[in-house]
């Protein structure tokens, strides 16, 4: 079976997208059938990944073949030009990341939705931080625009004396939220965002925070960045009061000790290779019946 993806990047040139290397280049790498399309090709499956039905691209809707959507950000929301209802109504199956956006899509169309989560290869990873000391320094991570939620985040940071390392695409500059912005510079660093020296740069932080979203598309965002954090062995804080609880190196390890150990076998990317081969199986298997 020739499984092939139309992916993010491809459809919009673009190089190092976060979405298509977790949910296509990560499971290409154990999934012999799949690779990325290449125009002309044909294929027994195509999964659309984040590629919509627009007023002139309809390939989603009418390919020839098992026709799979793979969406894992809200950006049909923002987006008029992207026909989601469209493309969920001429696909044969929908995937998402989140049970809250499958809940959502699903009340717009017959197509069934699944849940398929961000996962990754394992191996990839550093072996998980051990750590010494009091905690010093936090991190957060992701494109600039997001930085927003930890706005609020920055006074408590600047109470207790923690330093904030920011991993991003471009410096949001966060160390101005500081009640002494010229002081709390001292304290604050930005890393250029590097797929190659991300989880090396991770770990020379002693937590990770993300505060929780409070934004209408933040509801549906999966837990992705958490479990990059998690896997790299970092304990991840929402709140002032949980970052309090792990000021010690004793306390951090043992709060992410156990997590690492379910984080690690529940997002194996693997994992989403047979859920995968698993809906195309019973994909085709309505399909033979509708015949």
């Amino acid at each position: 079976m020739v499984v092939r993806w139309q992916t993010f990047e491809q459809y919009h040139n673009k190089k190092d997208i976060g979405s298509t290397k977790i949910r296509v280049h990560n499971l290409n790498r154990y999934w012999d059938d799949a690779d990325v399309y290449k125009y002309g090709e044909k294929a027994d499956v195509m999964i659309f990944q984040k590629v919509y039905c627009t007023y002139d691209y309809k390939l989603p809707a009418h390919y020839p073949g098992v026709r799979i959507l793979d969406t894992c950000d809200p950006d049909w929301l923002q987006t008029p030009d992207i026909y989601i209802k469209e493309t969920l109504d001429n696909v044969h199956a929908a995937v998402v990341p989140t049970e809250t956006m499958r809940e959502y899509l699903q009340g717009m169309t017959d197509t069934p939705v699944r849940v398929i989560k961000d996962r990754f290869v394992i191996e990839d990873f550093p072996k998980p931080k051990v750590h010494e000391g009091k905690l010093e320094k936090v991190v957060w991570f992701g494109y600039a625009h997001n930085a927003e939620l930890v706005r609020a985040a920055v006074g408590s940071l600047e109470k207790r004396g923690i330093s904030l390392l920011i991993i991003a695409n471009e410096d949001p500059m966060l160390y101005r939220y500081a009640n002494d912005s010229v002081a709390y510079q001292d304290k604050y660093e930005f890393i250029k965002f590097n797929q190659d020296t991300l989880y090396e740069n991770i770990q020379t932080a002693d937590a990770c925070i993300m505060p929780k979203g409070y934004r209408h598309e933040d509801r549906w965002k999966s837990e992705n960045k958490t479990v990059i954090a998690q896997l790299c062995g970092l304990p991840v804080c929402q709140t002032a009061e949980e970052i309090d609880t792990l000021l010690e190196a004793e306390s951090r390890q043992k709060h992410i000790d156990p997590i690492y150990d379910i984080v690690k076998v529940e997002y194996d990317c693997r994992k989403s290779v047979q859920e995968y081969k698993d809906l195309i199986d019973e994909i085709n298997r309505t399909i033979s019946r509708q015949d």
